[in-house]
């Protein structure tokens, strides 16, 4: 678009639990603010995307998409599995609309950064599954799914040599937060794994193949370390 600054979509969480909320007896829609500041601040205009059914034509108003966390989980359905843990709690009605935006925005070659969800979507989107609840599955003395506050780096990754992410991790070891209980299992088809945990859980996917598509397990909304700095900074830049 020129010299105008690049207009980036950011995905809602939907809401209409008023018992848990006491916020509204309608449904609502919900964000954390910094991911909105982060765009702005890195030189982005973000616009927020309730869940509009004219999908065609809002990719047309975006240059780029951010997918941010859920407090709930992808339904096994939308990967060919069955629920195997209690622990699963689903919002099919984000998930239902966040598939089908995605995939088009890829199909555009819109660029893409998917956070914690955001990181699990692309992952079944390319075919890939999901690990339901890793205390279940993984045998680890690391918690991902950390008590509050929930923004404080509490374990390090180790960032793959030669990937997207390396060229904008300043170490190949970094610090972050973690708030998830579920974590990539099969990795989705043309997707590269480019950062793990010490137990092996994947904590960053990307791939090559389009102009921008990155996701992290971590909430980097928090700019904890230069790397989720970087993170923002590049999707404005290759959204430009």
């Amino acid at each position: 678009m020129g010299d105008a600054k690049p207009v980036i979509g950011i995905i809602l969480d939907i809401n209409n639990d008023s018992q848990k909320y006491l916020y509204s007896a309608r449904t609502w829609y919900a964000l954390r603010a910094c991911y909105s500041e982060n765009v702005e601040k890195v030189g982005g205009i973000p616009v927020i995307l309730p869940y509009n059914q004219d999908i065609s034509g809002t990719l047309k108003l975006i240059d780029g998409l951010i997918i941010p966390g859920c407090d709930k989980d992808i339904h096994p359905k939308f990967y060919g599995r069955e629920i195997m843990s209690d622990k699963v709690k689903t919002k099919d009605s984000r998930t239902e609309y966040e598939l089908e935006f995605t995939k088009r925005a890829i199909d555009k070659n819109i660029p893409v950064l998917g956070i914690c969800n955001g990181l699990q979507l692309i992952n079944v989107i390319f075919g890939g599954t999901l690990i339901q609840h890793i205390p279940e599955y993984v045998s680890s003395n690391l918690n991902h799914e950390q008590p509050p506050p929930k923004n404080v780096p509490t374990h390090s990754i180790v960032v793959k040599k030669g990937t997207i992410l390396s060229s904008l991790a300043a170490d190949s070891e970094i610090m972050v937060n973690s708030t998830h209980h579920q974590a990539i299992d099969d990795l989705g088809k043309g997707l590269v794994a480019s950062a793990f945990a010490s137990d092996g859980i994947i904590e960053a996917i990307e791939s090559k193949d389009y102009k921008f598509l990155v996701g992290v397990q971590w909430h980097a909304e928090y700019l904890n370390s230069s790397l989720d700095n970087n993170l923002f900074k590049r999707l404005i830049e290759v959204s430009s």
